[in-house]
């Protein structure tokens, strides 16, 4: 099988000098390996360009690219993940294709930072509430946890997204993956407040994977929006029942 590059340079090579039908041999450019991916994917100009750092982005560009997300995830609502085109993106926000390749190297890069985005949002609006007791941390949790599930279940394409994105090992995504699993970590942190540090990351786990399961239950039609709702906050309940400290009358 031909698998490096120096071994499609070589094959390439061969076929780039062959017969006309007329007998006359004639050369025949070679694509050019170097602007390739290393997925093998044909690189345009566009993804050749450099793609700004976040942190190098002037308040002019961060807008722009804040304007993109926006604009992506409105796509994702109404089409789908799968069905987003870069191209639909640039003209729906007023930008150059080859200038959404400068914030955005890829549709995957793309779609996870519009996920990350959309995840700060609704921790955001959740939190925005008010702060957790500081003598039991279950109401804060499962009204998190429930308004989680119906922000979910409005949004099925988001769902699908996340569940899809929350499994890949496209390191183009892994920033964006991890900055969601680091916001995670801090909001429960604050909703577990009493509870003893060092049973927290296996709480949070376990109502994490209550969640996830919930969601994907819901996105196949396995359960109901009630029964979701049910069986999470029954995982929440045994799981800080057990993690609280049991106090005497």
């Amino acid at each position: 099988m031909i698998g490096t590059t120096e071994q499609k340079a070589v094959l390439v090579a061969a076929r780039a000098v062959g017969p006309e039908p007329g007998g006359r041999t004639v050369n025949t450019p070679a694509p050019d390996l170097a602007a390739q991916d290393a997925r093998g994917r044909p690189r345009t100009a566009r993804a050749q360009s450099e793609v700004i750092a976040r942190s190098d982005m002037t308040s002019g560009q961060l807008a722009r690219r804040a304007k993109i997300i926006e604009e992506v995830i409105g796509l994702i609502a109404e089409v789908g993940a799968d069905a987003v085109q870069m191209r639909d993106v640039a003209q729906r926000s007023g930008v150059a294709l080859a200038t959404l390749y400068r914030y955005f190297s890829s549709k995957e890069n793309l779609l996870a930072a519009a996920l990350e985005d959309w995840q700060k949002r609704l921790t955001r609006r959740i939190l925005s509430g008010g702060g957790p007791s500081d003598s039991d941390p279950l109401p804060g949790v499962l009204d998190y946890l429930r308004r989680a599930q119906r922000a979910f279940y409005r949004n099925p394409e988001m769902t699908a997204l996340m569940l899809q994105m929350m499994t890949c090992t496209d390191p183009e995504v892994k920033s964006a993956i991890d900055e969601m699993e680091r916001t995670n970590v801090e909001l429960f942190s604050r909703l577990l407040n009493g509870v003893a540090p060092e049973v927290i990351p296996s709480v949070s786990f376990g109502l994490n994977a209550a969640l996830s399961g919930a969601l994907a239950g819901l996105l196949a039609g396995r359960l109901s929006l009630d029964e979701s709702l049910n069986h999470v906050e029954w995982v929440a309940r045994v799981l800080l029942g057990d993690a609280q400290p049991h106090r005497g009358n």
